[in-house]
Formats: structure tokens, sequence, C-alpha cells
């Protein structure tokens, strides 16, 4: 506005070019323009206006031309009542109005509705320099809104006040149904109040059942000598009634004359002492499903908040009523399902869908998974920390799609704490909604399927091993067969043959299954095989003790099979005082170990040894060339007159047997993260485990005491610890650094002047440790368990199952 004012064209105002204005003008004008509030000066005959800008927001549509325009121009709406104020200011009177109505018309349109504004306002003179009023001063503040409020809060104190008595009354039937669970009850304490309230003879509920014709009141009220209801009635008695109840138009003032009663039924009404009568229809799905209705002995006009007070009475009983059905209901299958819940093997639990809170858990919990159902209620995640970490998240995962509304089943493991066992555990999740079909609840059907699922897997492995050895056996014998018929002169040799190497093949793989790993010692290959041939005391054996892997074992049985039948049939065993000694070494070849194996006869009959070597037979070709091929070694066999020789050198390989299957392994529940059976031995240890983080230190002290190790703890903070440390002193010991009020070592420095090593387990690189901690083993968040039972055990010098440090 101020703006506005210096580039108004005022030379064509009757107030003339500003530097010819009066200083009392001037003065004015400068006090107004930054005024906060709503301020115009009305100056010279015509009282032509200058505002500022909190004026300018009480003009509306009339800003800008208002401007320099006469106040008569710019609001000849409320000129009525301005004229006679100007004109008492104008002798030098100032006026203040509060809360004045003003009706003006700010919209600018000629057909502008005027607007009642609210102002508290105040008019003053401007004088010039000789003390005559020249102008007027009008400040003004619009309580338009304010006053509006303050009528909105009259009106709403009014209604308020009109309504306590009603409040009081309703409250009073809230309290008296609250404490009641019968039907019957209910509808007699109601229907008491509502005829104490009203002052009628009789009030009563009655429930009416279209479909077979009735009408039942449970219980009413009388007073007066008036007869009771109660009872069983049929709809036709009362037709009238009824089609008044639906209509809606239940109110009869006199029953002798109102048109809704029909002539014959007046009688009986005059009879039961019911001459006026009020009733409140309760129409559910279309359905006239019951009324509250009152009876007076004398005829009464009844008023509209009597009939209102029905209708909200009505539905209160109805409402009562039906919950208290629908509890008693639901206490009667709340019981069957807690005696079904009660004789299952399986658990059942049932959880909030939006917190995941225990609401109920059967005692079957116990049982599979350990923990008790009372701890379930208590801690939601107590279940949740028993799955296995590597499988928890996907777990956690399926369970949200439950609370979406899925039916989800799922396997899973978990360790149990009770025996410290892994179990499989499977489980059927699903939704419980509501009326309006949201899920309010999930639940969960569980079992322990440990057994059947290790027994169904356990099966089908011995199926597939049973399968592939039958197909490897007999593609063996085959061979076996096949090349026996080329050395055989005859059948009855033949059959010789076949028999014995079929007996070896038996013999090598009783003594593979008869170790727990499938390998064999040397030296039970060799004897066993002179032992099946017979002449005790004709043969000796020397070398150390070397374990073989079921293919060497396969393979060197059949040489020495071999080499055996053919020292019977020709060689040093064929005459009593031949011999044959048989040696082995090891050595280093290229940085491996090799079996060098000799084989040697002395005393065989001169004429049969020289003839031997024209017939390349089984065991020459098995010796000479499966070695080689099979076992990346060599093999040769040689005769001299005192009998065969035989020289093989092979590396010390693992391979496995041709019998051996390749099936998988018999599924097992340990495994994963938790299983420790192959990690370093802590038994005798006692770890304090530190951790604020429930999930990080459940896993690691399942990891440690998985290892043999006793924990103390877990500890979620350092006065826990403090606490453990006052009652055992530990041999070890596992720290968080944060136990969430950021890096503390002051647990640190007690456990070192108490001379007990630990490490530290942490999210925090290496620059947050502090120099005086330098050298304590720290390992980085996420830790994996075996990780951590590994750093213990490296550090106090415990050794490995497999015997490396």
């Amino acid at each position: 506005m101020a703006r506005r004012i210096r580039a108004f064209d005022w030379p064509g105002t009757p107030l003339g070019p500003t530097g010819a204005w009066p200083p009392s003008l001037r003065t004015a004008v400068d006090l107004l323009v930054p005024h906060g509030f709503a301020m115009i000066a009305l100056w010279g005959p015509d009282l032509i206006q200058i505002y500022n800008d909190g004026y300018r927001d009480l003009m509306g549509a009339k800003h800008p031309r208002g401007l320099g325009q006469p106040t008569r121009e710019c609001w000849p709406e409320v000129w009525h009542i301005n004229a006679p104020i100007y004109a008492r200011v104008r002798r030098g009177e100032t006026l203040t109005f509060e809360d004045t109505l003003y009706p003006l018309e700010r919209s600018g349109t000629p057909e502008g509705t005027p607007e009642n504004v609210r102002l508290t306002i105040t008019y003053s003179p401007l004088r010039i320099e000789d003390g005559e009023v020249a102008g007027i001063l009008v400040t003004m503040i619009e309580t338009t809104a304010r006053h509006l409020a303050e009528e909105a809060r009259a009106r709403s104190e009014a209604a308020l006040r009109e309504s306590e008595a009603r409040q009081a009354f309703l409250l009073k039937l809230s309290d008296a149904l609250r404490p009641l669970s019968g039907p019957a009850g209910l509808q007699e304490a109601a229907c008491r109040i509502l005829a104490e309230q009203l002052d009628v003879d009789r009030a009563y509920y009655v429930e009416v059942d279209e479909a077979a014709g009735t009408a039942r009141v449970a219980q009413d009220f009388v007073r007066g000598g008036a007869p009771s209801l109660a009872g069983e009635h049929r709809i036709a008695d009362f037709a009238w009634a009824v089609a008044n109840l639906y209509q809606d138009r239940h109110v009869v003032s006199d029953t002798r004359t109102s048109g809704l009663v029909p002539p014959a039924d007046r009688p009986i009404s005059a009879a039961l002492g019911i001459i006026a009568c009020m009733g409140a229809p309760l129409i559910k799905e279309g359905r006239l499903v019951g009324a509250l209705c009152v009876t007076a002995s004398h005829p009464r006009d009844w008023r509209e908040d009597e009939v209102g007070l029905m209708r909200e009475v009505a539905e209160r009983i109805w409402a009562a009523v039906e919950r208290a059905r629908a509890e008693a209901a639901l206490r009667e299958s709340e019981e069957r399902f807690r005696q079904f819940a009660a004789s299952s093997s399986d658990a059942l639990w049932v959880r909030d869908a939006a917190t995941f809170a225990f609401e109920f858990a059967s005692p079957a919990l116990e049982t599979i998974f350990g923990v008790a159902p009372d701890k379930a209620l208590a801690e939601p995640r107590l279940l949740s920390a028993l799955i296995v970490p590597e499988e928890r998240e996907e777990v956690s995962r399926r369970v949200a799609r439950i609370g979406a509304g899925e039916r989800i089943v799922q396997e899973y493991r978990i360790l149990r704490p009770t025996d410290r066992s892994f179990r499989w555990i499977r489980s059927t999740g699903f939704p419980l909604q509501d009326e309006n079909g949201a899920v309010r609840r999930i639940a969960t059907i569980a079992s322990d399927i440990t057994e059947a699922r290790l027994l169904a897997e356990h099966q089908g492995v011995l199926l597939a091993e049973l399968q592939h050895r039958v197909r490897n056996i007999m593609a063996v014998i085959r061979s076996v067969a096949s090349r026996t018929a080329e050395g055989a002169s005859d059948v009855e040799e033949y059959r010789t043959l076949i028999s014995g190497r079929l007996l070896t093949l038996a013999r090598v793989q009783a003594l593979l299954t008869r170790s727990a790993n499938m390998r064999a010692g040397i030296t039970a290959v060799v004897g066993d095989e002179l032992a099946a041939a017979g002449h005790k005391g004709q043969y000796a054996l020397s070398g150390p003790e070397v374990t073989l892997s079921p293919k060497v074992a396969e393979v060197l049985t059949l040489a020495v099979h071999e080499l055996a039948t053919n020292a019977v049939k020709y060689g040093a065993l064929s005459v009593p005082e031949g011999q044959v000694r048989v040696s082995w070494t090891s050595e280093e070849r290229r940085g491996a170990p090799w079996l060098l194996f000799d084989w040697e006869e002395e005393g065989a009959p001169e004429p049969l040894a020289p003839a031997s070597p024209r017939r390349r037979g089984f065991g020459t070709k098995l010796i000479e060339g499966r070695i080689p091929y099979e076992l990346g070694g060599d093999g040769r066999i040689t005769f001299h007159p005192g009998g065969a020789r035989c020289r093989i050198e092979f590396p010390l390989r693992d391979g496995a047997s041709i019998l051996e299957t390749g099936a998988p392994a018999p599924i097992t529940v340990f495994g994963g993260m938790l299983d420790m059976r192959n990690a370093a031995d802590l038994t005798g240890q006692h770890v304090l485990v530190v951790e604020d983080d429930y999930y990080i230190a459940i896993d690691t002290a399942s990891a440690l005491q998985g290892a043999g190790a006793e924990v103390l703890g877990p500890c979620p903070t350092e006065a826990a610890a403090r606490e453990v440390l006052e009652r055992a002193t530990p041999t070890w010991a596992v720290l968080d650094i944060n136990l969430g009020e950021g890096p503390s070592f002051s647990l640190a420095r007690a456990l070192r002047a108490r001379g007990v090593p630990f490490l530290f387990i942490t999210g925090y690189d290496e620059a947050a440790i502090l120099p005086e901690f330098a050298g304590v083993a720290r390992l980085q968040k996420p830790v994996e368990p075996r990780q951590l039972v590994a750093a213990i055990a490296e550090a106090t010098g415990l050794r490995h199952p497999q015997g490396k440090a």
C-alpha cells in the first residue's frame, strides 16, 4: 500500500498533490501505512480514503479502486450506519464499538450478497494546525470468526445441557447392563430402568420369529398390578402391532380411539391395561427381529425426545443381547478348542497378525519346541530364535505372507533348547479373518517330522544304493566271467576260477564295509587273500601298516588273489616246501606317497615254472593292465625257476570302489551354521558371552555349546556381565564393545585385570579399537559360528578333530 499511495494520481482527487497535503494528513498517513492493525484515513469533506495493508485485506474486491475514493461511494451499504458516526467524530468525539455487525458487500459484483461482518472499531478525529477536524482515522479488528465460534459454542453448550439428563440415563443403563451376561437378565434390567425413566406401567423386549409366527417376551417389567406379558405369543394375535412396527408408527396415545388400533383389538388392549403404548422396532436386513415396547394404563401424549430415547435404548438392548449370545457361543467354542488343543500331539498357536504376539499356545509346544507356552506368550521372539539362522529369514517372510492372507505349508529346522537337538518341523499357517474379511490373527499347526523325514530319506537312499550296487555288481561279474572264460581250459577250471574271483570280490567288500570310512589296511587285504588260499606257514608278510582307499584295496585284493591262485596251481604253494614272501614299503615321489609292493616265490616245481609265462591270463592282464590304468602306477609279473615274482608300484590316492554308490548321503537335521560336530572341541572351556543383540547372542551361545563349551550368560549389558563375574570366573570371554550406548572397553579392562582372555566381536573396524587392546583378536560382524569356535581354539592351543592345530 505504501507503493500504491506513492504512485497514486492524487492531483486528480480533491486532496491534490501530496506535496500540498497539510502536515497532519501526512503524519496520519505515515502512521497508518506501517501499522499492524487495519487502519484507514478519511480526509476532507468527501472523506477520501487512504488505507494500509491490513485494511486492504478487509476490502475484498473493492480494492484497489477504493484508494482515493470517497468512502460513501466505496461503502454505500453501510453509509446509513457510518454517516451519523462520522458526523459525531467531525464534532471532535472519539468513538469505539466492540463486535459491531456490519453487512458489507465485499465481492465486488452488483448482485453481491452482503456479509455479516463483526468488527471492533475506533473512530478518531484528525485535526489540522488550527485544531479543526479535517479528517477521521478509523482503526479496526475483524472479530467475525471469533464471534461465530462463540455462537457455535453457545449452541453446543445449550444442546449439551439439554442432553445431560438423557446421557445420565444412558450412562445408568450402561452401568447396569455391563456386569450382566445372560440375555434374560439384560432385558429385565433394561426394561426396569426404562420404565422408571418414562414412568410407565409396563416395559418389555419382544423377540420376533416371523418364520415360526411367534413373538417371545423373555422378561418384562410391570408395576401397578398390570398383568405380565412374559412368554410366547402368536404374531397373529397382535398383527396390528407388528404392522405398525414395520411402518415405524407404533406410537399410540389412546388405543380406544386411535386409528392405528383396529376396533376389534381395542377390548383386548383395554383388558391388558394398555391404553397408551409406544414401540421401537428392530429391523435387521429387512426383517423385524424384535421391538422394545412400553405401555400406560391411561391416555398419554408421547414426546419426541421420549420416542428418540426408546429407539436408542432398543438398539442398545439388542446389541447387548446379541453380544451376550455371541460371547456365550464363543466361550463354548473356545472351551472345545482348548480341549482339542490340549489333546493334540501337534503344537497349535494363534498370533496377532499385526504384532505377531502370541495369544494362544497349546501344551504340545513344549514337547516339540522345548518352550513352555507361557514363555512363548511372554516373549514373541523366543520361538523364532530357535530356528537355525540360515532358515530364519525365509520363515519370517512366509509368516508375513500368512498375515497378508495366504495359507503356507513349510518345513524348517530348529535347535531345541531342552536337549540341544536339531529337529525338523512341518508347520501349516493360515489366516484368521474377521467378519469384514480382514486378517486379524494367524494360526499355525506344527508337527515334529524329524523321524519321519529321516526315515523317508533313508529309504530313498537305500533304494538308490541297492539299484546302483546291483547294476555295478552285475557289470563286474559280467566282466570277470567273460575274462575268466578266455583263460579256462574246461568247464571245471572255469567253475573254480570264477568261484574264487567272485569270493575275492565278496571278501574285499566285506573288508571295506567293516571300516566306518570305507578304507582298509594293507595287512588285512593281503592276509585275508593268502589265508583264503590255505597253506598256512608257507607265506610271510612284512611292511608298515598303510591305509588303502576303496579303489586301491579292491584292485590290490584282486591282484593278490590272482598271484595266490597261480602259486597254488603252478608255483610255490603247489608243493609243501614252497614259500611266498610278500613285502611292501612307501616312499615320496613327486610330492606324493607311493606304495611299492613285492611278491616273491621260492621252491616252485621246476618243470611247471617256465611253462606259465606262455599263457597271458586274467591275473597278468590285471596286474600289468588294470593297475596302470586305474591306479596310475606300474605292475610287472615275471616267472623264474623258483616261482613267480611281481612288482607293483602306484600312488596312494583316494578312489571309490566300483561297487560304491553315487546315491546322496542320508539326510540329517545337522549341518548349517550351528552344526559344530566337526569343529574344534571346546570341552572344559567356560565362555562368557556379552552381546546385546538377542539373535546373535543365542546363535553364539548355541555354537559354543555345540562345540562342548559351557556358556556363561549370554549377557545383554555390561552390568549383567559383571554380575556373572561375581559368581564365576570364565576361562574365556566373547565381547561386543557396543552394548547399545556406544563403544565401551571398561568390561575388557575388568577381564584383563582378572586374567581372563577375551576376543571382540564387533561391527566396528580396527580404528575403533583402543591402542591398549590392539593385540586382542577381533572378529568382524557378521561372524560365522564355526569361525568363532575356530578362533577360540586357535587362541587356546586346542586341536581340531582332524589333528591340525
